[in-house]
């Protein structure tokens, strides 16, 4: 696959951009924590690009059925990097401002809500359908590889030379990224096919009604993005405050997180890479409830720990599942749905996944001052198992799946 040059493209540019912005978060939720010491300010930071995510997804996945996906990528990434810079020139001569701060997170959530989609999209042109789950599992472990080492040096980073100067690298990886795609020569793959099948092309709202449509009327993938909203809403009452599990459960500091985050990030490559050697794409509904479960289970037992060695082994695990998850289901999904219909259906699948995330945030949040960590850790660990078993008894979702002898 790497012998395809627009594949080999979007392969490094996908890397520098996962890398530089896990670097940017680390130092950036860091930075939040550091300077006010409230778990509400760090859940702001989540919360505010998650209100992106939600807003925009539909708009966002509209935009890549009509619009040049190639382009929309580029201006996407100038765009998330001009906001990166100006938060890190801000912060050199000014000081700290939570309100530019989440500001700029706004910023980046609104551009990834049209980025990743428009990425998404292009995979399955660009590769033959036996591909397809190899490349996103090649992806993943790019971007594991890339978010365990820049979690890590996020860590060291700031504990060494400042908040500023990760940022700041965060901001050039965009750039990278930019250029990079620029440089594919994807002709006309990066337009869809909307006007080949309507003469007549709709308005923009008749487009995205007809996105919200297709998933509505697919039970399968309806129920897999209802329980993912679900499950991401559990995951967002712990992912944004592992620095505080780091801190007051682990007796860790800014390493500790960095190093948690990363054993999360690096377990998600093996994960990946087995999806194409199992028929994982064939029985997608059921692999996705069943790691969920798995998932669920291993994060309530980190609530149980306070050995950072364990938290490690813990957090090394669910990313080695979740690799397993993702890329099932996005190798699914890919083959599934109409290339014409891709961008609005990962906008449509962006917002009914992420819609509940400011709600898990701000819940975390409240958990975590009212009583404490752990007991946010055990709420949420326990509802990720009690979903996923839920939703398994569907019949339709266990049914989503694709199979080339089909």
């Amino acid at each position: 696959m790497l012998r395809n040059r627009n594949f080999t493209l979007l392969f490094y540019a996908g890397a520098a951009s996962t890398g530089g912005f896990s670097l940017g978060q680390v130092a950036l939720t860091w930075l939040v924590y550091l300077t006010t010491g409230s778990a509400l300010d760090v859940a702001y930071v989540a919360l505010s690009s998650t209100v992106a995510s939600v807003l925009l997804s539909v708009i966002g996945g509209t935009l890549v059925d009509r619009q040049n996906r190639q382009w929309l990528m580029i201006l996407s990434d100038l765009l998330r990097a001009l906001g990166l810079a100006v938060l890190a020139a801000y912060l050199y001569f000014a000081g700290f401002s939570l309100p530019l701060v989440l500001g700029v997170s706004f910023i980046l959530g609104t551009f990834s809500t049209i980025f990743n989609p428009a990425q998404r999209a292009l995979i399955p042109s660009i590769l033959n359908s036996d591909e397809v789950a190899d490349a996103n599992g090649l992806v993943q472990v790019a971007t594991s590889v890339f978010q365990s080492v820049a979690s890590a040096a996020g860590g060291a980073i700031v504990a060494t030379i400042g908040a500023v100067a990760a940022l700041g690298i965060n901001a050039t990886t965009f750039a990278i990224s930019a250029v990079l795609t620029m440089s594919m020569t994807l002709g006309a793959l990066v337009k869809p096919s909307l006007t080949a099948v309507n003469e007549v092309r709709k308005g923009f709202v008749s487009d995205a009604t007809d996105g919200v449509k297709y998933i509505t009327s697919n039970k399968g993938l309806l129920y897999l993005t209802v329980s993912a909203g679900f499950i991401n809403l559990f995951f967002a009452m712990m992912i944004p405050f592992v620095v505080i599990y780091a801190t007051n459960v682990l007796n860790g500091g800014v390493t500790a997180y960095g190093s948690l985050l990363a054993a999360f990030a690096v377990g998600m490559a093996p994960g990946a890479l087995l999806v194409g050697r199992t028929k994982a794409v064939a029985y997608a509904g059921i692999v996705w409830g069943a790691t969920g479960l798995l998932a669920g289970a291993a994060m309530l037992l980190s609530a149980f720990t306070r050995s950072f060695i364990v938290a490690f082994v813990l957090f090394l695990a669910v990313g080695v599942i979740s690799g397993y998850a993702n890329v099932t289901w996005l190798s699914a999904v890919q083959l599934i749905v109409p290339s014409e219909m891709q961008g609005r259906y990962f906008g449509v699948d962006q917002l009914g996944s992420f819609a509940v995330m400011p709600v898990g945030q701000v819940l975390g949040a409240f958990i975590i001052q009212s009583m404490s960590v752990k007991t946010d850790f055990l709420v949420a660990a326990v509802g990720i198992c009690v979903i996923s078993l839920v939703f398994l008894f569907s019949k339709d979702m266990r049914a989503v799946g694709y199979s080339a002898e089909k």
